[in-house]
């Protein structure tokens, strides 16, 4: 298996891989995604991945096939004041075939991804992954990837759902319920009960 940097001559190989990738995201979250006939990326974005040199593109080889590819870019938080100034690499689009998964070709390309991620000064490498795709979380956990941000979505459909009581888990902010009406007492103010003290 030979790992090396991708060249514009791979694209139809590149193109080959997103449809698969596509695919899979199209079964695992078919209210998202959907399969598409044809070029599953513009060829001039596939190229400008390959070429630009603040992106890195790899490719695994096997017997002059080209079977897997991981894509790269360099990246920097927003330069908003709440922000402290970081660079770091963000992994955005890696697959292998599917009859040749759990060959260690993925963590290959990983490794020369990481690589030039060193060679540029870069400390930190990002991702995004769905949810729904266990398998490529499974993969990163793996590697020693942790969680860094979780976004969540809510079907409007479905909601409001019938409120279920609970209580808030450690660490969690308030929960905004409508307040319940205070009970009233028919006593009259001198017969009623006063607070209960704890015991000293």
């Amino acid at each position: 298996m030979k790992m090396r940097r991708a060249s514009t001559g791979d694209v139809p190989a590149i193109q080959r891989l997103y449809g698969e990738l596509d695919g899979h995201h199209a079964e695992i979250l078919p209210d998202v995604f959907r399969p598409s006939p044809g070029d599953a990326r513009p060829d001039a974005l596939v190229r400008e991945r390959i070429i630009d040199p603040d992106s890195a593109c790899f490719v695994a080889e096997e017997g002059g096939r080209v079977v897997a590819f991981l894509s790269m870019k360099r990246s920097s938080h927003p330069a908003y004041p709440m922000f402290r100034p970081r660079e770091f690499a963000v992994i955005e689009d890696a697959v292998v075939e599917k009859p040749r998964r759990g060959r260690g070709i993925g963590r290959g390309l990983f490794e020369a991804a990481v690589a030039w991620a060193r060679e540029l000064g870069l400390e930190h490498v990002q991702t995004t992954v769905w949810h729904a795709n266990a398998g490529a979380r499974d993969f990163y956990r793996r590697l020693g990837f942790d969680p860094l941000t979780e976004r969540l979505e809510i079907s409007l459909r479905d909601w409001p759902a019938p409120e279920q009581p609970r209580a808030a888990p450690a660490g969690e902010g308030p929960i905004c319920r409508p307040s319940a009406p205070r009970p009233t007492s028919s006593l009259p103010p001198a017969t009623r009960p006063g607070p209960r003290r704890s015991p000293s």
